[in-house]
């Protein structure tokens, strides 16, 4: 097993980068020739709370992974949502309308949807170690048997999260059985699985610890979409710098704030289902710092932008701040600008 003991996600990607071109191997999928490290890769964030990857040359979206991680944490399952800022989600929908394997909806509401076998994994993760912080059994499941032999366009790549306590932090581990180094494990799954180990630090009262990922197949994608981001992240991304050095402010949960922001994203979804998205947008009244400060104008630019332009948007990404989030916007939307006026 090769081990990337990293400092953030920048500094993971960095080592990513080298550790796939000086082991990955072709290796044929079912989604095209993949270069894939021949043993599973563990990385071992030292700093989980630095998960939004800042490099022009990967271009992630981070509206996107924060709101998708709140979708997450708030157990749903639906397309639509996340179709608001990735119109690609639905292409991993067998219906159009949910997804088989969403991690939120399974760690949250269990495998079972009949209303009847409603089982919160995470809460109880929370009372389990509330009650034996040296417990070893705070495991929340999310490969379901059934996704062995099913036709679906959407298994379960992430497959379990176990949590513990050591030295008054919360480690957390998430094992992984296909991870895409570029979209996965230094995309989404950063911010995605931080985020949730950030949750259930906060209801704890504790610090986040360290955060492992186990991939046991890490690899990049060399054609389509994917090849053309290995691509320009070989010939731009920036090895020598860290970007957190110019990160001062950050918003974080809080354990004193998390009954708020309980309420706050149990009303984000529940406005959005019967106004929509723009309404969401519109609401002034949040309780929680992380919504006020974070949630609520992260949404807001990323309204401006889907309904004016990325240059209008640009004008008011100082309403987020969070200096991480911020800068990351304003890459993202820098790009769009660009490609606006190259065409």
């Amino acid at each position: 097993m090769h081990v990337i003991n990293a400092e953030n996600v920048n500094d993971a990607m960095a080592k990513g980068i080298d550790l796939i071109l000086d082991q990955g191997v072709q290796v044929e999928s079912r989604n095209g020739m993949t270069l894939e490290v021949p043993e599973p890769v563990a990385t071992v964030y030292k700093n989980p709370y630095q998960r939004v990857l800042i490099s022009y040359a990967r271009d992630a979206n981070p509206f996107f992974h924060l709101m998708e991680s709140l979708w997450i944490l708030a157990g749903r399952q639906d397309v639509k949502f996340l179709n608001e800022f990735n119109k690609r989600m639905v292409d991993f929908s067998d219906d159009g309308k949910v997804f088989n394997a969403p991690y939120g909806y399974r760690l949250r509401e269990r495998f079972d949807d009949s209303g009847k076998c409603d089982f919160d994994q995470v809460a109880e993760v929370i009372a389990m170690l509330n009650r034996d912080p040296n417990s070893r059994q705070a495991v929340c499941q999310i490969w379901d048997t059934e996704d062995l032999n099913k036709d679906t366009k959407d298994k379960a790549c992430n497959m379990s999260v176990v949590f513990r306590i050591r030295d008054s932090r919360l480690d957390m581990t998430v094992y992984n059985r296909s991870n895409d180094m570029i979209w996965g494990a230094y995309g989404a799954n950063a911010v995605q699985f931080s985020m949730l180990q950030e949750y259930v630090a906060a209801h704890l009262d504790i610090e986040m610890g360290t955060y492992t990922q186990v991939s046991n197949s890490f690899h990049v994608y060399t054609e389509g979409p994917g090849g053309k981001v290995f691509r320009n992240l070989l010939e731009g991304f920036q090895h020598d710098i860290n970007p957190y050095d110019y990160v001062n402010n950050t918003i974080i949960m809080a354990h004193e704030d998390m009954g708020n922001f309980e309420s706050d994203l149990s009303q984000f979804f529940n406005i959005y289902d019967y106004y929509g998205l723009d309404e969401v947008g519109l609401t002034n009244y949040w309780e929680s710092d992380y919504f006020k400060y974070l949630v609520n104008p992260m949404l807001s630019v990323y309204l401006m932008h889907k309904n004016l332009g990325p240059v209008e948007a640009s004008n008011f990404t100082g309403w987020i701040l969070a200096d991480d989030w911020r800068i990351a916007a304003n890459g993202w939307l820098t790009t769009r600008i660009e490609n606006r006026a190259a065409k």
